[in-house]
C-alpha cells in the first residue's frame, strides 16, 4: 500500500538519495520483530519508530524493576512493577501514531517462536541471556527470517547481521559453547549509553536491510566505549554448526 500519513515527517530521510519516497514506501510497509525491550530493545524501537516502519513487533514478558533505568529509555520511575511490552507500545505509538505496534507479553520459547517470527521481515535480537539468544538464532533459520545480533557487556557492544535465506553464519557458530542459564544481564555491569549505541545500531542494520543495502553478514563489529574503537571481524560458518549447516 502506498503510504498514507504525511511525508514531511520523514522529509529529511527522503532528502537521502539511497532511500527518497520509494525506500520510505518500503520501511513503512516492513514488519520488523524486537524481541526484548530493554537496554538494547529500547533504542532500537524507539529509531524504528522514528523511521516510519510501518509494522513493528515487540516481544517482552517482563516486568520494569528500579535497576533498569539506568538504560532502559523507555520507562520511568511511574511504570516500576508494569509490564514492559504495553508500557513500551503506548510511548511508541504516541511518538509516532503512523507506526502500528504489536505486542507479545509472553516468553519466548520453542513453541511460539516460529509463529511469531514468520509473520515478519526482520528480527532484532535485544535480549539479555545466551539461552534466549540461542533459541532466537535457531528460529530465525527456521523460519527463514534475517537477524539483526546485538549484546553489550560493560563499555563493550557487539553486532552481526544473519541471513538465513543466504546461508550465512550464525550466531551459535561466533559462540558454539552455551555459557551458564547464570550468565545474564543482572550478573554484569552495563554502561546504559553503550547500550543505546548498540541498539541504535540493530535498528540501523534492519533499516538498511528494507533498503537492500549493505550489512554485517558474515562479520561481527565490536565497539569498545572506553577506547573510542571499533573492529570488524569476518566470521566463518562452523562445520559443525548444529544450526546452519
Amino acid at each position: 500500500m502506498q503510504i498514507q500519513v504525511d511525508i514531511e515527517r520523514y522529509k529529511r530521510q527522503v532528502l537521502i538519495e539511497t532511500i527518497g519516497k520509494h525506500g520510505q514506501q518500503k520501511l513503512f510497509n516492513a514488519r520488523v520483530l524486537v524481541c526484548g525491550a530493554g537496554g538494547l530493545g529500547g533504542p532500537a524501537l524507539a529509531y524504528l519508530t522514528a523511521a516510519g516502519i510501518g509494522n513493528i513487533g515487540l516481544c517482552d514478558f517482563d516486568v520494569v524493576e528500579s535497576s533498569n533505568l539506568n538504560r532502559q529509555i523507555l520507562y520511568n520511575y511511574a511504570d516500576i512493577k508494569k509490564q514492559k511490552a504495553p508500557v513500551a507500545k503506548k510511548r511508541l505509538e504516541k511518538f509516532n501514531p503512523d507506526v502500528k505496534v504489536e505486542i507479545y507479553s509472553e516468553k519466548l520459547i520453542e513453541k511460539n517462536a516460529n509463529d511469531i517470527f514468520k509473520n515478519y521481515d526482520v528480527v532484532i535480537d535485544a535480549v539479555d541471556n545466551f539461552q534466549s539468544r540461542y533459541l532466537i538464532n535457531a528460529a530465525a533459520y527456521e523460519t527463514s527470517v534475517p537477524l539483526i545480533c546485538g549484546a553489550v557487556c560493560e563499555f563493550e557492544g557487539i553486532l552481526t547481521a544473519i541471513i538465513p535465506k543466504e546461508n550465512t553464519s550464525c550466531f551459535q557458530c561466533i559462540y558454539p559453547e552455551k555459557p551458564s542459564a547464570e550468565f545474564t544481564s543482572k550478573t554484569f555491569g552495563i554502561l546504559g549509553a553503550i547500550a543505546g549505541v548498540i541498539g541504535s545500531m540493530q535498528a540501523l542494520e534492519a533499516i538498511k536491510l528494507i533498503l537492500g543495502m549493505h550489512c554485517l553478514k558474515n562479520k561481527i563489529l565490536i565497539f569498545n566505549g572506553a577506547e573510542n574503537t571499533y573492529r570488524i571481524r569476518t566470521i566463518s560458518k562452523r562445520k559443525d554448526c548444529p544450526i546452519c549447516i
